[in-house]
């Protein structure tokens, strides 16, 4: 049997990899089939519990309880909508489940749900799952079986796609409200770029422009596929950012943006990393916006998100250098002192990365950090 064969149905070729077990599968069905159960309710389960936790005050835990009755509200009313004899009021009133208030039956449920979590770690998703009731944790399978529960999962806040304004006329020696919004919101410039003329003394090829624009298309795939949560684990974003950077990986030079942007697409198909038939024109749409810079802020600013961006991706080529260090000194050491030991090391599946390549881009985004800042953007 074909290794790349969907490892469920057998029979079509896979395309993903499961983020939980890493089996191979093809499709949405056999993601949600009931051999693979366990993981894709295991999923979903976790990513709502998480996005309550993040929504949780830490005085104030109440929000978070409240915000978990919304959800099985919302799934109650889904429910409702596909059952036409269903005689519950509260689900057929508020279709949407949005912007509304909890009326007082809803209150008393949510004063009985907060007495279930009580004392217990909104964090942790078993424990949530456990003090749910029969009932709700049906119609939580319900709507994963549907597909519906991906509806619960939250949009990532993409910093270079939100509106900022910041008036051309400021305050002189004190930083406006304006101006602290717009830096609060994206990352931080690295300091002390380099002069482009320190590092090359003739004109830079056109060309550098368009292989920013790969590094760049990578980074704003990366960064919606993980949710904007870049940062949590740099080795493993740094690795799915290298698979799909050619620029960065391989040295590749691009002759055209374009050609620069839809080498990403092209990578992505090649990694099996999840793509559709409108990611070529959001990443695209991603490059000329970074390039451009926010709207609305003046030409002061004009440079900030390519700045931002590229500072970013070097924070992270940063932190994955620093981590795999540590990953070679712990196989290293459980090695040494343990050898029958060595293979129960907890090593992160990296396919792309190693030091002397992560040393490479690094250098590889000072020089386009200091072309972003140079006459010829």
């Amino acid at each position: 049997m074909n290794e790349e064969s969907c490892k469920i149905c057998f029979n079509k070729n896979a395309k993903y990899n499961c983020p939980r077990c890493n089996i191979l599968y093809c499709s949405v069905k056999c993601y949600k089939s009931q051999q693979h159960l366990e993981c894709s309710e295991g999923f979903y389960r976790e990513n709502v519990v998480e996005e309550l936790a993040l929504q949780k005050a830490e005085a104030d835990a109440s929000k978070s309880t409240k915000s978990m009755l919304e959800i099985l509200q919302r799934i109650e009313q889904t429910d409702a909508q596909l059952d036409e004899e269903s005689d519950s009021e509260g689900a057929a009133s508020d279709p949407e489940g949005d912007g509304e208030e909890l009326d007082s039956d809803d209150e008393a449920q949510a004063d009985e749900l907060a007495n279930r979590l009580n004392g217990i770690d909104l964090d942790n998703a078993a424990q949530v799952w456990d003090r749910l009731t029969s009932a709700e944790k049906e119609e939580f399978q319900r709507f994963i079986e549907n597909g519906d529960i991906a509806k619960m999962l939250p949009e990532p806040t993409i910093w270079w796609a939100q509106e900022y304004k910041v008036d051309l006329v400021q305050p002189a020696e004190v930083r406006s409200q304006q101006e602290a919004e717009l830096l609060e919101a994206c990352p931080k410039v690295v300091k002390n770029i380099q002069k482009l003329s320190d590092i090359l003394p003739n004109a830079p090829s056109p060309a550098v422009r368009h292989n920013i624009a790969n590094v760049l298309a990578a980074y704003t795939f990366v960064y919606r596929y993980f949710l904007g949560d870049v940062h949590e684990n740099a080795l493993e974003t740094v690795d799915c950012l290298l698979s799909v950077c050619l620029n960065l990986k391989s040295s590749t030079v691009f002759d055209t943006e374009q050609m620069a942007v839809t080498s990403v697409i092209g990578e992505c198909c090649n990694q099996q990393l999840p793509t559709d038939k409108e990611t070529a024109a959001v990443l695209r749409s991603d490059v000329q916006i970074l390039f451009a810079g926010p709207k609305g802020c003046g030409k002061q600013y004009r440079r900030l998100f390519l700045l931002s961006a590229l500072s970013d991706i070097r924070q992270l080529l940063t932190h994955a250098k620093r981590e795999l260090k540590e990953v070679d000194s712990i196989a290293k050491e459980k090695a040494t002192t343990a050898p029958s030991s060595a293979m129960n090391v907890d090593v992160p599946d990296l396919k792309h990365v190693d030091g002397q390549l992560l040393k490479n881009c690094i250098k590889k985004i000072d020089f386009y950090l200091a072309y972003a800042r140079s006459q010829y953007l």
